[in-house]
């Protein structure tokens, strides 16, 4: 059957989360199962929404995120240069997901110190970028991608992510990775701010897809979004999926635990 398929085989059963409202690109892999013990369904809440995020140390950033040492210099750089340690890693923390480059790092740092909020600034960078759409692979094309020696599910996904931010072809930029044996000195290289670590998993049980989306009148979709970003913010599942039924945008919540995260 000669049909152009998004990345599947046997080997690679991978479901792909676009959260596209929040400007964010993450392939997550969602573990559905039948019955499992989850926390009691939210109560309808209308008021404020306590956050859950846990303050992260500096120690605890740079692990988090395994990084690179360039990108270490930099901050250091920047925190000498008078931007607060906590505007730096928010906007780090932000642009990671997204496969930001370091020119839009600076930028949103400087946009930040003439006063605009954060929640202006994640809109924007929203406003100013296309949604990423995974390129389609012919099921052959995939199968011998799969057979190449070192080359993993996450590289091939990786790879297209960074291809498509970069302009870089997509062949280029995997045999980099596999010739230098690491994903982090080819996004030094490119100077976009990523590791190259897996993209997260996130497990969402159907008992929780039926719970929030009965409790909150959530689609699964918005259910599922909202489960993809609080993973990225570190943050409850349970508060994400409260602020998203009241209707609460996302660059707004983004902020918030941002904020609970690193500080003012």
């Amino acid at each position: 059957m000669n049909k152009r398929k998004v990345i599947q085989a046997s080997a690679l059963i991978i479901i792909l989360v676009l959260v596209f409202q929040a400007g964010v690109f993450a392939y997550a892999k969602v573990a559905v199962t039948p019955k499992a013990e989850t926390e009691e369904s939210p109560e309808t809440n209308t008021g404020p929404v306590q956050s859950e995020v846990v303050r992260s140390s500096y120690d605890q950033f740079l692990k988090e995120f395994s990084v690179q040492e360039t990108y270490r210099k930099q901050i250091d750089q920047l925190v000498a240069g008078g931007y607060s340690r906590a505007a730096v890693l928010t906007a780090y923390d932000f642009l990671y997901h997204n496969f930001g480059n370091v020119n839009e790092w600076t930028a949103m740092l400087e946009a930040r110190n003439t006063g605009k909020t954060w929640e202006a600034l994640f809109t924007q960078y929203r406003e100013t970028h296309k949604d990423f759409i995974p390129r389609s692979f012919e099921s052959e094309e995939l199968e011998l991608l799969m057979q190449v020696q070192g080359a993993t599910s996450d590289d091939i996904m990786i790879a297209d992510r960074l291809s498509f931010v970069t302009g870089k072809l997509f062949g280029d930029l995997l045999n980099a990775k596999l010739k230098s044996g690491k994903w982090n000195s080819v996004f030094e290289q490119e100077k976009v701010l990523y590791s190259g670590n897996p993209f997260p998993r996130v497990r969402i049980t159907e008992e929780e897809v039926r719970k929030y989306t009965g409790d909150s009148k959530l689609s699964d979709q918005q259910v599922t979004h909202a489960f993809v970003l609080a993973q990225k913010l570190g943050e409850s599942a349970k508060v994400v999926v409260t602020k998203v039924a009241q209707g609460i945008a996302d660059e707004i919540i983004m902020a918030q635990s941002y904020t609970e995260k690193y500080g003012e």
